[in-house]
């Protein structure tokens, strides 16, 4: 910053406008002697001079009309950094300090006057790495990159790098989309993989979208993506047949045709059901317990959600309301699925009676913003935080702020990350329960694709399987249901969706009525109940890692300690006596119950096998 740079069009305006003072007699040139040049020559001097400063004043016009039309250029971002001081020191003193710096650009500070050994306050800034550098060379100040948070979601594989392919032709392809009962789908994603271009689009209102590819991307095509925001089942074709300028069609399958009964009657969840939340006595609702999403924000007039949630904060947005919008649907699809309204119909809540608070960190959120996130949970006294994002990289500002919340009493259960990767943060770091997701073989449409998210075998007889897009490794605590789940969607609608995020509001519900209902951890007569600090939050994190059902024929970096009870934690069942799993859940995509001879007996130990093999598209219906 604070550099002038000059392109290459504006070093030749220069040369050619220094070329023309030359030629001019006034111009660093010695005046000519009247005596000594006859009048005739004179003129035709002066003529020359002036011809040629027209024509150089009609260039320069003619250039700075083409400056006037030419469009801004592609900037690059700058990088964002977390500039820390101990107490007490005040941010804005801080803040104050580095603005009088041209290089710098604060854009928020997060903390306020504190006592001394206490949490840093931070200046959140803009600047080069350069002056970061010279920043973090100072003896009281602590510097790191503000990092963006994501889900993780892994890049998609290409065979080459793009950089140096060629583009060749481009061909049209047009994909038609429509719903099983043949109305056209509008804002479905539609991505053609494979090659070193991959394509994507969405749907018009007739549910078709064009997409023009080069040659070899229709040739050598891996696999057709086809997502509904809402209502339906997503398609997946493997190594698709497509010709250029023809139209393909997908067919997607209804949520209403799969759950005939849905949304008239509540949802039967395999998610539910598979984490013993069916077997829970009536009374165990979750009332009185705090529970914080640390989200995408919340539709709050969906239907299942009416009147259910009135406190929150936008983080990215800083506005008192826009928390209360939820332009990706991951923050609404949570909070229906903890705190959804118990009225028989739509999809019930696992824990309906928590007082639910919202943060929204996405989109668009940084490391700071889920810093100041924690601050309010400390601050509400949040009993259990819902993490759906995170960092890809250590922050020693982020550890430290999970460890003052974990210290306050916050039980932060955090999504490890979807990127097929290492466990991201915070879920990695010490106080914080990771958790990974599972799947299970009959739970969706054969068509679906979500088998080719299978990571090994599945467990046998029940079906469940550790899904390729969940990270893995040291610090996943546990895993819960994160693969096909259905809930509520913005604005008012349902739809699957998948995510490490959603098997952690499937534990942080469980978390929840842990705390409403163990009797450790509630209030009883004569006795109050447990003081919020670390130890009732790493009590209450035994509770649950206690009460999962082993998943050993799974990775255990996918898996962790396995599958939480929530009947096993609260105390409702006895320990070890885990939900009955059957061999698959039926479904409208398992078949029927009922006696089964010899031969059916091994047709059904092999039925997740072929389910997985049909979905990923290895056998048809027929094989």
């Amino acid at each position: 910053m604070g550099e002038q740079t000059t392109t290459m069009e504006e070093s030749e305006n220069m040369a050619g406008e220094s070329s023309d003072r030359r030629s001019g007699p006034a111009r660093g040139r010695p005046h000519a002697d009247p005596h000594r040049d006859k009048p005739e020559e004179s003129q035709t001097r002066e003529t020359q001079t002036r011809e040629t400063q027209t024509r150089a004043d009609e260039a320069s016009g003619r250039r700075a009309s083409r400056d006037l039309r030419k469009p801004p250029g592609i900037r690059t971002r700058p990088e964002r950094y977390l500039v820390a001081v101990a107490p007490p020191t005040d941010a804005r003193d801080l803040a104050a300090e580095l603005d009088r710096d041209a290089d710098i650009s604060v854009v928020r500070t997060i903390g306020r006057a504190r006592p001394a050994g206490s949490y840093p306050n931070i200046a959140v800034i803009e600047t080069t790495a350069e002056r970061a550098a010279a920043l973090a060379a100072e003896p009281y100040l602590y510097v790191e990159i503000d990092q963006p948070l994501t889900s993780g979601l892994a890049p998609a594989a290409q065979s080459r790098d793009a950089a140096v392919a060629p583009i060749g032709d481009l061909q049209r392809v047009v994909v038609q989309v429509r719903d099983d009962s043949g109305r056209p789908i509008e804002d479905a994603a539609v991505g053609l993989l494979g090659g070193p271009f991959p394509a994507a689009g969405y749907t018009e209102e007739d549910g078709t979208v064009e997409l023009s590819v080069p040659t070899e991307t229709i040739v050598r095509a891996t696999e057709m993506l086809v997502r509904p925001r809402r209502g339906c089942w997503p398609v997946r074709v493997n190594r698709p047949w497509l010709r250029a300028n023809e139209t393909v069609t997908a067919v997607c399958e209804r949520i209403t045709t799969s759950h005939p009964e849905f949304p008239e009657h509540a949802l039967d969840s395999w998610g539910a059901r598979a984490m013993g939340f069916d077997r829970l006595p009536p009374t165990h609702r979750g009332h009185g317990v705090r529970i914080a999403l640390v989200d995408t924000g919340v539709a709050i007039g969906h239907p299942d959600l009416t009147g259910r949630i009135t406190e929150g904060r936008d983080v990215v947005g800083r506005d008192a309301k826009s928390w209360q919008e939820d332009s990706i649907g991951a923050g609404t699809h949570h909070a229906v699925l903890i705190a959804g309204r118990d009225d028989g119909t739509g999809v019930v809540g696992l824990a309906p009676e928590a007082e639910v608070h919202v943060c929204r960190i996405a989109p668009g959120g940084w490391c700071a913003d889920l810093i100041e996130a924690l601050d309010y949970c400390v601050e509400q006294q949040i009993d259990v935080a819902l993490i759906a994002a995170g960092v890809a990289e250590p922050s020693w500002l982020l550890a430290d702020k999970a460890q003052e919340a974990f210290r306050g009493g916050v039980a932060c259960v955090a999504a490890a990350g979807d990127a097929a990767g290492p466990v991201a943060y915070p879920a990695g770091l010490p106080g914080v329960l990771g958790v990974g997701a599972i799947g299970c073989l009959g739970t969706f449409p054969p068509g679906s694709g979500y088998a080719a998210q299978l990571t090994g075998l599945p467990t046998a007889p029940e079906g469940l399987f550790a899904a390729h897009f969940g990270n893995s490794g040291a610090g996943l605590d546990c895993c819960a249901p994160g693969v096909a789940i259905i809930s509520g969607l913005p604005p008012a609608t349902y739809g699957p969706l998948d995510g490490t995020a959603t098997a952690a509001a499937h534990v942080a519900a469980v978390a929840g009525l842990v705390l409403a209902h163990h009797p450790q951890f509630r209030p009883e007569p004569g006795r109050s109940a447990m003081v919020r600090d670390a130890s009732r939050v790493q009590r209450l994190f035994q509770v649950i890692l206690a009460s999962c059902r082993p998943l050993p024929q799974l990775d255990p970096t996918r898996a962790g300690a396995g599958l939480p009870d929530a009947a096993v934690a609260a105390g409702a069942v006895p320990w070890g006596m885990h939900a009955p799993l059957r061999a698959p859940f039926r479904t409208e995509f398992s078949g029927s119950l009922g006696p089964q001879a010899p031969d059916e007996q091994v047709a059904a130990a092999l039925a997740p096998v072929r389910a997985a093999m049909r979905s990923a598209g290895l056998i048809t219906d027929e094989q």
